[in-house]
C-alpha cells in the first residue's frame, strides 16, 4: 500500500514539478531553520539531566532581608552543622573555586582555571564516575583528582593515579598526589570542573585575605557553594523550619540571613534573581526562540496548503475516475494524506543537510556551541521526525478533505473551478503569512532599535574614548599601572574600580538609617581608587570627589542622588553614617551602575586601592592605536609574566548586551525566511492564477483591456492583502514587544514609523513577487489564449 502511495505521489510530483520544487524548498528551508532553534532549546532545557539523582540534589541559598538579596554563598561551618542535625541530609559537599591555581610541567607552569577545592562527598552528591580510591578520595589535605582531559595533558605516558605533580596555589609551591581521574562531567551541567583538591586550600585562601576572621568556623563568611544530597522522600522546602531554628541559634536578632535550599533541576532557569557565578539560561528567550521555530513551521504548512489547493484542479480527473471505479471518499482522502507525509518525510534528509551546513553560523548567532549532545540523540530523533510528520498531516489535511468530497458528476463534465470561495481560502492563507513575516520584520526593527539605545543612551558617565584593563590577581600593582600610564600626552585620565562600569556584580549592603538604627537601607557599594571618578566623567554635585592631596579619604564616601533620598539627608555633605563611621564628602549625579535592564540603585563609593580589578583608561577620541602599545609596554615593564587582558567601553557594553544583539539577528534571521518561504507560495500561487485566467486574459484583451490595466489587477489584489496584513500585525506587535522591553528599566517607545517601514518593506516584497508573471500575462497572444486549455 505505502509503494503504492509512493509511486502515485511522486508521478504526481513529476507532473507538477514547478509546484513540487516550491514546495520542497519552503519545507526544506522551514525544518532546516526550526531544527537549529530546536537544537538550541532541546540543548538548554537538558541542562542538568545527566545526573540520575538531580531531583535529590539542593544548593543551599542565603537570603539577606536587608540588602533583599539572594546569594548562592553559605558558611563552612553550615556542612557540619547539616551532616550532624538534619536527618533528611545524606551528603553535604561545600565547594569553592580556588584562584591562581597551575600546574608545574618540565619548567613551564601551565594554568588551571576551574579548581574545586571540596570535599569527598562531592563523588556522592553527584554521580560522577571516578577511577581511584572511592572512599574518603579528598581525605589528606594533599590529594588531587583530576578529569581525564587533564590527567592526559599532565601524564600522557603514565597511569596518573599515585604520581604526584607539584602546583603552584598564590604563587606558593605545593606537592599534591594524584588520587583519581574521573569522566568529564557533561556540558549541560551548571556544575564543572577540572580538578578536586581539599578544601583546605580554600580556608587557606580566605584567611590570608581576610584576617580579621576564621571562614573554618565564622558564620558570616558565606563564600562557599554548597551541595547537599537529600533522602529520595525529602524535599528541600521541609528542611525550612530547621533553617529557622539553627539561625536563631547561630545569628543575633539584628542579623537578618535566611537558608533555603533549591533543587538543582531549577537552578540553570531558576537563578535570575540569586546573585550566583554559575551558568545561567533565560527562560524567555526560550519560550521565543519556540515560538520562532513554530512561525516558521506554520508559514511552510500554509505555503504547502496554498499550493496544494491551488494545482488540486489538476487531479480533479484523476479523484473523478477513480469514484467510478468505486474509491469512496475515505480512501482517497487517505491516499492524498499519505502523499503529503511522504512529501514532508522525502524533504527530512534535505532538511538536516541544510541544517549542518547551516549550524556554524547559527553558533555565531546563539554565541554558543550547538553540540549534538549523545543524552540526547533520543529526543532530538522523536521530535524532528514528529515534527516532520505533524507538517505533513496538518498541510495534507485540508487538502485530501477537499478533494475527496468532489462531485464525480461535475468533475467528468469539466465544471470544477476554483470559485471565490477556494480563492477567499487561498488570500486569507497568503494574508496568514504576511501577518507572520510583518510582526517578525515590526519586532526585528523594535528590537534593533532598544539595542542601539542602550548602546548610545548617556548612562551618566563615559561611554567612548575608554579602555577597561583586567587586572586579575593583580590588583597589587595597579597604582604604579595607573601612575605610568598617565604620563602619555593622549592618556586624559586614568583609575581603578572593583568592576567596569555598567557593573555586572552586585555589593549589596544593608546601611542603617541616621538617626533610627532599627531601619536598614540596602545600599550597593563601589570600591574605587582616588583617580575613577574622574577617569570616567561621573559629575559630583556637591562637595568634592576622593582626593589623596586633600588627605585621607579611607574613610569617606561619596553617595549617589538616590542614595541621599533613600536615607533621607540633607545637606548631606560632611555627615556621618554607618560605614566604619565614615563622613560623606560628596554626591555624584545619578548614573546607570548596571546595565539599563536595571533602575540606578541607591550607591556608596569608597576609596580603596586594595581592590582594583580594573583599570579605567580615558583616552583622547581617535588615539587608541597610538596609546595601546604604549600601554602594553608599560604593562609588560610592571607585570611581565601575565598577559594583558583589555576591552573598549565599546567592546564591553556590546558584550553586556550581546543577548539583545543575538535576538535581533535570529528575529531578522526568520523574518528571512518568512519572508522567502512566502514569496514561493505568492509565486507559485501567481503562476497558477496566470495560466488557470490564461482564457479569461485573452477575452479581456480581445474586449480592449490594455496590458497595464491587466498588471494592475494582479498588483492590486495582492497590494490589498498586504495591507490587511500590516494593519493585522499590528496588534500582536506591540503585545509581544511590550512584554519583551518590560525587562528594560530604560526603553525606548514603539514607534509608529516601525509599522510604515514594515508595510513598505512587506509591499515591495509581495509586488515584485508576482509582477513578473502579472507582465507575461500582460503580454499574452489572446487568439493563443482562446485556445488554451
Amino acid at each position: 500500500m505505502i509503494k503504492n502511495y509512493l509511486t502515485t505521489a511522486l508521478r504526481f510530483l513529476k507532473r507538477n514539478k514547478l509546484f513540487a520544487g516550491i514546495n520542497i524548498m519552503g519545507l526544506s528551508l522551514a525544518l532546516a531553520a526550526s531544527f537549529i532553534i530546536l537544537l538550541y532549546v532541546i540543548n538548554e532545557l537538558s541542562y542538568n539531566t545527566c545526573f540520575k539523582n538531580r531531583k535529590q540534589i539542593y544548593r543551599v541559598l542565603n537570603y539577606n532581608s536587608d540588602v533583599k538579596v539572594m546569594d548562592e554563598g553559605a558558611p563552612y561551618v553550615l556542612t557540619k552543622h547539616l551532616i550532624d542535625d538534619f536527618p533528611q541530609v545524606k551528603y553535604v559537599a561545600p565547594t569553592r573555586l580556588i584562584s591562581g591555581f597551575s600546574v608545574k610541567v618540565n619548567e613551564d607552569y601551565i594554568p588551571v582555571d576551574r579548581v574545586v577545592g571540596t570535599n569527598s562527598d562531592i563523588f556522592k552528591v553527584f554521580d560522577i564516575d571516578v577511577r581511584g580510591q572511592q572512599a574518603n578520595i579528598l581525605y589528606e589535605p594533599n590529594s588531587i583528582v583530576l578529569s581525564k582531559e587533564l590527567a592526559q595533558k599532565l601524564f600522557p605516558d603514565k597511569d596518573p593515579i599515585g604520581q604526584e605533580l607539584i602546583a603552584q596555589i598564590d604563587e606558593k609551591d605545593e606537592v599534591l598526589v594524584v588520587k583519581g581521574v574521573f569522566d568529564a562531567i557533561p556540558v549541560n551541567s551548571t556544575f564543572q570542573a577540572d580538578c578536586f583538591i581539599h578544601s583546605n586550600w580554600t580556608l587557606q585562601q580566605i584567611n590570608s585575605r581576610i584576617k580579621e576572621r576564621d571562614a573554618e568556623t565564622d558564620w558570616r563568611s558565606m563564600y562557599y557553594q554548597t551541595w547537599v544530597l537529600l533522602d529520595k522522600n525529602t524535599n528541600g522546602d521541609s528542611l525550612d523550619e530547621q533553617f529557622r531554628s539553627l539561625e536563631k541559634e547561630v545569628f543575633s536578632d539584628n542579623e537578618k540571613y535566611e537558608f533555603s535550599l533549591q533543587c538543582l533541576s531549577d537552578v540553570y532557569f531558576g537563578s535570575q534573581e540569586i546573585n550566583s557565578g554559575l551558568p545561567q539560561g533565560n527562560l524567555k528567550n526560550i519560550k521565543i526562540f519556540s515560538a520562532i521555530a513554530l512561525l516558521v513551521i506554520l508559514i511552510a504548512a500554509l505555503n504547502y496548503i496554498i499550493l496544494s489547493t491551488a494545482v488540486s484542479t489538476g487531479r480533479s480527473k484523476e479523484i473523478g475516475i477513480r469514484k467510478t471505479n468505486g474509491a469512496g471518499a475515505k480512501s482517497i482522502r487517505r491516499q492524498l494524506l499519505n502523499e503529503s507525509v511522504i512529501l514532508s518525510v522525502l524533504v527530512l534528509p534535505v532538511a538536516l543537510f541544510l541544517a549542518w551546513m547551516g549550524k556554524p553560523y547559527a553558533e555565531e548567532l546563539f554565541q554558543t556551541k550547538l553540540l549534538i549532545l549523545r543524552s540526547n540523540i533520543a529526543i532530538y530523533v522523536s521530535i524532528y521526525v514528529v515534527l516532520t510528520l505533524l507538517i505533513g498531516v496538518v498541510s495534507g489535511l485540508y487538502t485530501s478533505s477537499y478533494l475527496s468530497k468532489l462531485n464525480v458528476i461535475r468533475i467528468l463534465n469539466n465544471s470544477v473551478r476554483s470559485g471565490k470561495r477556494k480563492s477567499r481560502v487561498r488570500s486569507a492563507l497568503i494574508v496568514a503569512q504576511l501577518v507572520i513575516f510583518c510582526i517578525f520584520v515590526s519586532s526585528t526593527l523594535i528590537i534593533y532599535s532598544q539595542y542601539k539605545y542602550v548602546l548610545e543612551k548617556d548612562p551618566g558617565y563615559y561611554n567612548k574614548d575608554v579602555l577597561f584593563i583586567n587586572m586579575g590577581a593583580n590588583s597589587q600593582s595597579s597604582k604604579a599601572f595607573i601612575n605610568n600610564i598617565k604620563a602619555y600626552p593622549d592618556v586624559l585620565a586614568a583609575g581603578g574600580a572593583i568592576d567596569a562600569l555598567p557593573m555586572t556584580t552586585f555589593w549589596p549592603y544593608p546601611m542603617e538609617m541616621p538617626g533610627d538604627k532599627s531601619k536598614k537601607i540596602p545600599i550597593e557599594l563601589l570600591a574605587v581608587d582616588y583617580n575613577f571618578v574622574e577617569a570616567m566623567g561621573i559629575q559630583i554635585i556637591d562637595g568634592r570627589d576622593f582626593s589623596q592631596e586633600l588627605g585621607d579619604d579611607e574613610n569617606s564616601y561619596v553617595l549617589n542622588e538616590n542614595a541621599v533620598k533613600a536615607l533621607e539627608l540633607t545637606d548631606p555633605v560632611g555627615k556621618k553614617i554607618d560605614v566604619v563611621d565614615g563622613t560623606v564628602i560628596g554626591v555624584a549625579r545619578n548614573f546607570n551602575l548596571h546595565s539599563l535592564h536595571s533602575e540606578i540603585p541607591p550607591l556608596l563609593m569608597i576609596a580603596s586601592d586594595d581592590y582594583v580589578m580594573q583599570v579605567a583608561v580615558h583616552y583622547q577620541a581617535g588615539t587608541l592605536q597610538n596609546v595601546l602599545p604604549l600601554i602594553k609596554s608599560e604593562w609588560q615593564k610592571i607585570i611581565p609574566d601575565a598577559p594583558m587582558n583589555y576591552k573598549t567601553m565599546d567592546e564591553f557594553l556590546k558584550e553586556v548586551y550581546t543577548e539583545e544583539k543575538n535576538l535581533s539577528v535570529i528575529v531578522s534571521v526568520s523574518a528571512f525566511f518568512a519572508l522567502l518561504i512566502a514569496s514561493f507560495g505568492l509565486f507559485g500561487l501567481t503562476l497558477f492564477i496566470m495560466k488557470s485566467q490564461t482564457k479569461e486574459i485573452g477575452i479581456r484583451k480581445v474586449c480592449g483591456s490594455s496590458g497595464k490595466a491587466i498588471v494592475l489587477s494582479f498588483l492590486s489584489q495582492n497590494f490589498i492583502m498586504v495591507i490587511v496584513a500590516t494593519l493585522l500585525s499590528i496588534a500582536p506587535t506591540i503585545f509581544v514587544m511590550n512584554k519583551w522591553l518590560s525587562n528594560f528599566a530604560f526603553k525606548t517607545g514603539i514607534s509608529w514609523w516601525v509599522f510604515v517601514i514594515t508595510f513598505v518593506f512587506a509591499s515591495i516584497v509581495a509586488l515584485s513577487t508576482v509582477l513578473f508573471h502579472s507582465y507575461r500575462a500582460s503580454r499574452i497572444n489572446p487568439v493563443e489564449a482562446l485556445r488554451y486549455e
